[in-house]
C-alpha cells in the first residue's frame, strides 16, 4: 500500500464520539462564560521561604513523635459513630410543654391504585366509579411509569359527626410526583404541580357523614431537558416537568435505580384532617439574635365571611432544653390609619372623625390573614452546629370571647446566616457574625428513602455520618426534601442548601410555575434553621442548550432569578441565594459556583495539575467561588453486587477476568478508567482498583480546595447511595459500608489541617524533595506555640528530620514554607515517606499528614544529563537524524536525556535513529525511511496529528484524547520496553518549564501489527470507549519502529519513567 494519508479529515464525531451517556456528555462541556466578565485565577506565586533545615537524624531524637492515630476503618467510625450519637442525644429531645390541640387528624395510607386505560381518556366517570383493574398501593407510593403516563389513586375515608362540628374538613398531600388532581365524592377540589411541596383543599362542603371517596389523578411528563421512558428505551424526549435529578428513586435495577428518575406517586404522607372554621395555618418564626428578638409570622385561615376579631396568645420555650424563655401572653393585631399622597378626601374623613394615624383592629376575613408579631429573646441560646439549640413557639388563636379557637406551634432556631456583598472579595459567609467556610457533600435520595420507609434511625446515622465527616452542611441536590430531613438536620447542627429542581434549562412557557416553586420551596424550609443558603438552576447550559425556541436564554434567566428572589424574599428577606450550582454559562449576580470533575471526566473544569497548583476557572473578579459537585466513581463493594445485582451484571462463570463493570447500568468506570488507572482484572480487582483511584482523587481535589482561600463553599458529589448501584461517586455505599474516599474525604477535610503538596512525585537519588507546607484552619481557633515537625522515612526508618513555628491563619489557608530533604541515597528503587504533623504548644498532634515519592536510584540519566549532552555532542553517541521542517532540531527531550548525536538523513545507516517529527516531511522522504528501516535503522514517530496515515506499509487512526488530553498511560501489556515500570509511573508528570503538572498524552492511535508497549482508551468507530494506544513498535525488516504519541518534552529530566523510556526509544529494549 502506498504512504499517503487515508483520511485526515476526521469530524468531531468521528474523532469523539457519541453519546447515550447523558452525565458523560454534560462533564465534557466546556465552561467558557461571557468575555469580559471573568478574570482567570492563577496560582500563588509562593515565597521562597524556607522551613528549619531537615536534618539526618541519626542520634537524633526530635523526630521521634509519635504518629497520630486516626479514623480510618470501619470498627473506629462506628465507634465513634455512637459517641457522636450519644453526643447529640441532648439535642434531640423535646422537652417543650405539650399544647393541646384542637385539630383532628387521620393517616390515610391504604389505597387503590391503577394506569389509565383509554377508555378513561373517553369517559373518565368510570374512574370516579372506580371501575377498571386496580391494585392494591400503601403510601408512600412511588416508580414507573416515566415520561407522559397518568395513574389513578383512590381510598375511602370517614368522617363523623363530632369532626364536622369542628368546623372544615380539609385532605391534605405532603408530597405528590408530579401533577395531582383531587377528587372528593365525584367533586374536583383542584389540583397541583410540581413535586415536593406541600398542599390541601378545603372539602367541607363536599364531605358527608359516613365513607367518603378520594381519587387523585397523578401525571407525569418528560422533563424540560428530556428524560427517558420504558416504552422506547436509549431515546430521550422533553416535556414540561420541572424536575432535575431529583427523585427519590425507586426499587428497579433497571429504571429506578439509577441518578434519580423522574419517577411518579404519591410519595409523601397524606391526611384528613378536621380543623376550626379560623384555624391557625402556617407559623415562621425569623430569628434576628443579633437584637435579642424575633418575628412570629402566623397565618390565620378562614372560612367564614364576615370578618372576626381575634387575638393571639404566645409563649416561647426551650424545645431541646427546659427553660420558658417567653412567658405567656396576649397580642392583639393591629395597624395604624394611612392615607395616600393626594387622597385629600380620605384624609379629611379620617382627621374629622379622629381616626388618622390611630390604631385600628386588624379582623380576620375569608381566606389567609398574614400578622407578624414582635418577640423579645434575650441572651438566647444560638443554634451551632456544634449545639444546635432549639426554641419552640407556642400560640394560641382566641375569639372575642376569649375563647381558644385553636392553637399552633413551631420550632425554630435563633442563629443568623449572611454573605457579606460589600467587602473584598465578596460572598463570604457569616454563621451568627463569625466567618464559616462550607465543606460538604451532595446528596440524592438516601435521605428521602429514609424518610418514605420511616428508619429514623438511618436518618439520624446518616447525617452524623456526615458530621463525622468533617463536613458541616449538605447540598440537598436539584430538590428541596421531606421537612423529616430539616427537622433532622436542625437537631443535629448539620447545615443544609435547598435546590430548586432545574437542570440546565427552563421552559419558555414555565417561567412563572418556577417562580411559583421557588416560593413553595421557601415556605417549606424557611422555618428551618439548618437550611443557609438555596440555589434555582443546576448546570445551566449556554444559549438555552442551543434551542433558545423552547428555553429562556440567560439573559432571560438572569431576569427569572430577579423574579424568584423577589419570590423568595417576600417569605424570608434573610435568605441567601447563589443563583447558579455549577455555570456552565457564567456569570451570575451571585456567589460564582462551578461543577469541577478534573479527575472523572478527564480534565472537565480545568486540568488536575493546574489545579494542584492553585489555579481556578475563571471567575468575576474582586470575589469569592465555589465548586457545587466534584469526585470521581468508586465501584459497590463485591458483596452488594452479588447480594443486589442482576445475575447478567455480574461476571459469568468462568469469565471472572474478562468482566467489566460496562455490564452495569449507569457505571461509567468501564469506560474511563483508561485515563486514570490500568485495566483490572476480576471483580474483586475492579473495586479495589476502583476504590483506591477515588480515594487518590478525593483527597487532591479536597486538598487543593482547602488551601484556595477563595473557595469558601464546595461539596463533593456524593454521599450515600439510596440504591445499589445508584450513583457509583458516593463515599458511601447502599448498606452505609464507607468506601476508602469516605475516609480521604474526612481526613482532607480536618478543620484544622496540615497539607504537603508537590508537583514531583517521583527522584532520582541524587535529588532531594522542595515540598511545600501549608496549614488550613477552617475554624477561628488560636493555637498559641503550635509547631510544626517533620521528617523523612524510608523503610520503617527515620532518616531525617526537623521543626518550625507554626503560622495558623483562621478561617483560612497559609503557606508555610518550604521543607528541603537531603538525598536519599538508594541502590534500587525506593518509596520515601515525608511526614508533617502539627501539634500544640504541649507536644499533642492537632494534625498529621504524609506525602510519598518514589526515589529512583542515579542511572544514566538524572539532573546533569542535559550537561552531558553538551559534553558528547562531538563524541560517538546514539546518532539521531531529524526528520521535519524545521532544520533538523532535536526534540527537546533528547536535549534532556544527553548522548545524543544530530545527523543528516544522508549520514543515517543501520543502527541509527530516524526521528519523524512532521508527517508531511516525512511523507516526502518516505521511500528512504523505509529503507533506512529495512536495513536495521530505527524510525521514531513523534507526536502524530489527528488522522488516517499509512506509515511503512500499515494505517495508523490517530485521534484526540476523547475527553481532554490525559495524565496517565497504563505499562500492563507485557512489553520489555516498559518491564522497568510500576503501575503509577507513566502518571502524574511534571513538566519542568510549565513548573507544574502537565498532560503527558494528547492523542492515541490504533494500527494493525503494531505491539503496544503503553496504552489508553478512546472512543471508538462506533462512538465506544475501548483500549487505544500511546506508544507501539513493531519489527520493520532488520530495524525498528516506534509511534509515540507520549510528551516527552519538559518531563525527561525530572521523571525517572520518562528518562528510561526516552532511552529506551533510541536504544530498544536495552537500557
Amino acid at each position: 500500500m502506498a504512504d499517503q494519508p487515508a483520511d485526515n479529515r476526521l469530524s468531531h464525531a468521528a474523532q469523539c464520539g457519541g453519546g447515550g451517556d447523558v452525565f458523560a456528555d454534560i462533564g465534557t462541556r466546556r465552561i467558557e462564560g461571557r468575555g469580559g466578565e471573568l478574570a482567570p485565577v492563577l496560582p500563588p506565586k509562593l515565597p521562597d521561604i524556607g522551613l528549619s533545615a531537615v536534618k539526618e537524624a541519626s542520634g537524633d531524637s526530635s523526630g521521634d513523635w509519635a504518629v497520630m492515630a486516626k479514623v480510618d476503618d470501619e470498627l473506629k467510625l462506628r465507634q465513634a459513630l455512637n459517641e457522636m450519637k450519644e453526643r447529640y442525644a441532648p439535642y434531640m429531645r423535646n422537652l417543650a410543654p405539650e399544647l393541646a390541640p384542637m385539630k383532628q387528624r387521620k393517616k390515610l395510607k391504604h389505597f387503590l391504585y391503577r394506569r389509565q386505560a383509554r377508555e378513561d381518556r373517553e369517559a373518565f366517570q368510570r374512574v370516579l366509579e372506580g371501575h377498571g383493574d386496580w391494585e392494591e398501593a400503601q403510601i408512600p407510593h412511588y416508580g414507573g411509569p416515566l415520561g407522559q403516563a397518568v395513574v389513578y389513586y383512590r381510598t375511602t375515608f370517614e368522617i363523623t359527626q363530632s369532626e364536622l362540628e369542628i368546623g372544615s374538613i380539609f385532605v391534605q398531600f405532603k408530597g405528590v410526583d408530579y401533577k395531582a388532581l383531587v377528587f372528593v365524592n365525584g367533586t374536583c377540589l383542584g389540583s397541583h404541580e410540581g413535586f415536593f411541596a406541600p398542599f390541601e383543599f378545603d372539602c367541607t362542603d363536599h364531605v358527608r357523614v359516613g365513607a367518603n371517596v378520594l381519587i387523585v389523578q397523578v401525571e407525569n411528563d418528560f422533563t424540560f431537558g428530556s428524560s427517558e421512558t420504558e416504552e422506547a428505551p436509549g431515546e430521550r424526549f422533553e416535556g414540561d416537568k420541572l424536575y432535575a435529578a431529583t427523585g427519590p428513586g425507586y426499587d428497579d435495577p433497571l429504571y429506578g435505580w439509577h441518578h434519580c428518575p423522574p419517577g411518579m406517586g404519591i410519595y409523601q404522607d397524606v391526611y384528613v384532617e378536621a380543623r376550626p372554621a379560623v384555624h391557625i395555618g402556617d407559623i415562621f418564626v425569623r430569628p434576628m439574635p443579633e437584637q435579642e428578638s424575633a418575628e412570629a409570622w402566623i397565618e390565620v385561615f378562614s372560612r367564614n365571611r364576615a370578618a372576626l376579631n381575634i387575638r393571639l396568645e404566645l409563649a416561647v420555650h426551650g424545645y431541646n432544653f427546659a427553660e420558658e424563655t417567653v412567658a405567656w401572653h396576649s397580642w392583639q393585631p393591629e395597624s395604624v390609619v394611612e392615607v395616600g399622597l393626594g387622597d385629600t378626601f380620605t384624609e379629611a374623613k379620617v382627621k374629622g372623625d379622629g381616626t388618622y394615624r390611630q390604631p385600628i383592629k386588624l379582623l380576620v376575613a375569608k381566606g389567609v390573614n398574614y400578622f407578624k408579631v414582635p418577640l423579645q429573646l434575650k441572651q438566647p441560646r444560638l443554634w451551632e452546629p456544634d449545639t444546635p439549640w432549639l426554641y419552640q413557639l407556642q400560640a394560641k388563636l382566641l375569639d372575642d370571647r376569649g375563647d381558644v379557637r385553636d392553637t399552633g406551634s413551631r420550632t425554630f432556631g435563633m442563629r443568623s446566616f449572611r454573605q457579606d456583598m460589600e467587602s473584598e472579595p465578596k460572598g463570604k459567609f457569616y454563621l451568627n457574625d463569625r466567618e464559616i467556610r462550607l465543606r460538604g457533600a451532595n446528596t440524592m435520595g438516601h435521605e428521602q428513602q429514609c424518610v418514605m420507609k420511616e428508619d429514623w434511625e438511618q436518618l439520624l446515622e446518616d447525617l452524623l455520618l456526615a458530621k463525622l465527616a468533617n463536613m458541616n452542611f449538605l447540598r440537598l441536590t436539584q430538590r428541596p426534601v421531606q421537612e423529616e430531613v430539616y427537622d433532622y438536620c436542625d437537631r443535629l447542627g448539620l447545615m443544609t442548601q435547598t435546590d430548586l429542581p432545574l437542570f440546565g434549562v427552563l421552559r419558555r412557557n414555565k417561567f412563572v410555575e418556577a417562580v411559583r416553586q421557588a416560593e413553595e420551596m421557601e415556605r417549606l424550609i424557611r422555618p428551618h434553621p439548618c437550611n443557609i443558603l438555596v440555589s434555582y438552576i443546576n448546570e445551566p447550559f449556554p444559549n438555552a442548550a442551543n434551542k433558545p425556541h423552547r428555553h429562556l436564554d440567560r439573559q432571560e434567566l438572569e431576569r427569572f432569578f430577579d423574579a424568584a428572589d423577589i419570590a423568595v424574599r417576600l417569605h424570608n428577606p434573610d435568605r441567601v441565594i447563589k443563583h447558579v450550582d455549577g455555570d456552565y454559562d457564567p456569570p451570575s449576580g451571585s456567589l460564582p459556583d462551578y461543577h469541577c470533575y478534573s479527575c472523572w471526566y478527564n480534565g472537565h473544569g480545568m486540568d488536575i495539575g493546574l489545579l494542584h497548583k492553585g489555579g481556578w476557572l475563571p471567575v468575576k473578579e474582586g470575589w469569592h467561588y465555589g465548586c457545587g459537585e466534584f469526585g470521581a466513581e468508586g465501584l459497590d463493594y463485591a458483596e452488594v453486587m452479588t447480594a443486589h445485582y442482576p445475575p447478567d451484571w455480574l461476571p459469568a462463570s468462568g469469565k471472572e477476568e474478562s468482566w467489566s463493570p460496562n455490564a452495569i447500568i449507569g457505571a461509567q468506570t468501564g469506560r474511563f478508567h483508561y485515563f486514570f488507572y490500568e485495566t483490572p482484572k476480576g471483580l474483586e480487582h475492579w473495586v479495589a482498583e476502583s476504590h483506591r483511584y477515588q480515594a487518590w482523587a478525593t483527597r487532591i481535589m479536597t486538598e487543593a480546595f482547602r488551601r484556595d482561600s477563595r473557595m469558601n463553599t464546595f461539596a463533593i458529589h456524593l454521599f450515600i447511595d439510596a440504591f445499589p448501584s445508584g450513583w457509583m461517586k458516593t463515599i458511601m455505599d447502599v448498606n452505609r459500608r464507607p468506601k476508602p474516599a469516605y475516609f480521604a474525604y474526612r481526613e482532607a477535610l480536618s478543620p484544622l489541617a496540615v497539607q504537603l503538596r508537590s508537583d514531583r512525585f517521583a527522584y532520582w537519588s541524587d535529588e532531594g524533595m522542595k515540598v511545600e507546607a501549608w496549614i488550613c484552619n477552617d475554624t477561628q481557633l488560636e493555637y498559641p506555640g503550635a509547631r510544626l515537625r517533620y521528617r523523612l522515612e524510608a523503610g520503617g526508618e527515620v532518616l531525617a528530620c526537623g521543626s518550625h513555628e507554626a503560622g495558623i491563619p483562621l478561617c483560612d489557608s497559609r503557606f508555610q514554607g518550604y521543607i528541603e530533604t537531603p538525598p536519599l541515597h538508594v541502590s534500587e528503587r525506593t518509596t520515601a515517606v515525608l511526614r508533617l504533623q502539627l501539634a500544640d504548644a504541649s507536644g499533642e498532634p492537632l494534625h498529621e499528614t504524609t506525602l510519598e515519592a518514589a526515589v529512583w536510584p542515579k542511572e544514566r540519566g538524572g539532573a546533569d544529563a542535559a550537561a552531558r549532552y553538551m559534553e558528547n555532542r562531538d563524541s560517538e553517541g546514539r546518532r539521531v537524524a531529524v526528520v521535519d521542517n524545521a532544520g533538523g532540531k532535536l526534540p527537546d527531550w533528547m536535549r534532556e536525556l544527553g548522548e545524543v548525536v544530530p545527523i543528516e538523513l544522508e549520514e543515517a545507516g543501520a543502527g541509527d535513529v530516524i526521528c519523524i517529527r512532521s508527517i508531511e516531511a516525512y511523507q516526502e522522504r518516505k521511500v528512504e525511511v523505509g529503507s533506512l528501516a529495512e536495513a536495521g535503522a530505527t524510525v521514531l514517530f513523534l507526536e502524530l496529528p489527528p488522522g488516517r496515515w499509512d506509515l511503512l506499509g500499515g494505517t495508523v487512526d490517530v485521534r484526540p484524547c476523547g475527553m481532554m488530553p490525559v495524565h496517565f498511560v497504563s505499562r500492563d501489556t507485557g512489553h520489555p520496553l516498559v518491564d522497568f515500570a510500576g503501575t503509577e509511573d507513566f502518571r502524574l508528570w511534571y513538566h519542568e518549564r510549565e513548573e507544574r503538572i502537565v498532560p503527558l498524552l494528547g492523542t492515541t492511535f490504533t494500527a494493525g501489527g503494531w505491539q503496544p508497549v503503553l496504552t489508553s482508551g478512546n472512543r471508538n468507530d462506533e462512538g465506544e470507549w475501548a483500549p487505544a494506544l500511546a506508544v507501539a513498535g513493531r519489527k520493520i525488516g532488520s530495524g525498528q519502529a516506534w509511534i509515540s504519541q507520549l510528551e516527552l518534552d519538559g518531563r525527561v529530566r525530572h521523571n525517572p519513567a520518562a528518562w528510561l523510556l526516552a532511552n529506551g526509544l533510541l536504544t530498544g529494549a536495552d537500557r
